[in-house]
């Protein structure tokens, strides 16, 4: 009896040093010796993230009940809770490291290649599909996280590479909000648009359609053959959005070309925080299956 409190600190002190050691000391042993002190300092930070920490606390408890499993057989029953902790534990910690998901997203990014630009062909028609703005609290109009699009879209009509443009988006008929109503800064064609004459492109040059998702902003695009039928005319998106947009296109009959941008996957060299769980890594592996179940569903 004296004895079990002391059983029962070792049955705890064990599976953390084990789980520490090899999740937080052995990577930035070998972060050290591969990349210094910057790299070291940076690890860290990443290692004092919610998700990191619940993950190692996670597969410390998973350990220390598969364990105690093993050396007590009245808690024979802890040993499948401890094997589940473990796998779950380690499984998230897989799908969140930048180091699975820039693999997925290459592979996915990669399957719809950009169209070729040449210098004497430019485009007639660029459509450019919402959702690359928001409204800042003042109502001015700010890129947005994937607002890539709309200045890769302005560069390529800057540089002489598109004729015009054509911005998609509302959100003005939308109902049932909970509380106020949808302004006229909150249209995302309104916005683009908006940024679009700020940097320099005359309004003339900039058409906008409806269409509150793709689907309906694809059948906005059937609904207008000026702008793609018999014209040299381009879909520009997110890469991570372009299969799903191509296969609508191509499902609705409308001849158009892809110009991919906001690319997620990212280049360089791989380094040892690459294989560290990180949440933003997760939110996207979450648009991929987004857009896998949307292509499935035909949306």
């Amino acid at each position: 009896m004296p004895h079990e409190p002391r059983e029962q600190s070792r049955s705890w002190w064990m599976p953390t040093s084990l789980v520490l050691a090899l999740t937080i000391c052995m990577p930035l042993a070998v972060t050290a010796g591969i990349s210094g002190k910057t790299s070291v300092e940076k690890m860290l930070t990443n290692m004092a993230q919610p998700l990191f920490v619940s993950i190692v606390g996670t597969l410390v408890v998973g350990v220390a009940l598969f364990r105690r499993c093993d050396q007590r057989r009245d808690q024979r029953g802890d040993r499948g809770v401890g094997m589940a902790l473990m796998i779950g534990s380690s499984l998230l910690w897989m799908l969140s490291s930048q180091a699975f998901v820039s693999t997925v997203l290459r592979a996915w990014e990669s399957s719809v290649p950009s169209a070729p630009f040449a210098s004497n062909e430019p485009f007639d028609y660029v459509v450019v599909l919402g959702g690359g703005t928001t409204a800042a609290p003042d109502g001015r109009a700010q890129f947005g996280t994937v607002g890539d699009r709309v200045g890769y879209a302005a560069r390529l009509y800057l540089s002489g590479m598109v004729k015009h443009l054509v911005t998609t988006g509302d959100n003005l008929s939308l109902t049932g909000t909970l509380s106020g109503e949808f302004q006229q800064q909150d249209d995302p064609s309104q916005q683009t648009k908006k940024i679009w004459i700020d940097l320099g492109i005359p309004e003339e040059a900039i058409s906008e359609l409806a269409g509150q998702n793709t689907s309906s902003e694809i059948a906005s695009l059937k609904s207008h053959p000026e702008y793609w039928q018999g014209k040299r005319c381009a879909i520009l998106t997110s890469a991570i959005h372009m299969p799903r947009a191509m296969r609508l296109a191509s499902r609705a009959g409308i001849s158009a070309l892809p110009i991919v941008a906001d690319y997620r996957s990212g280049t360089g060299p791989l380094t040892c925080n690459q294989f560290l769980p990180d949440a933003e890594e997760l939110l996207k592996l979450q648009f991929v299956i987004k857009e896998w179940i949307g292509m499935q569903v035909g949306r």
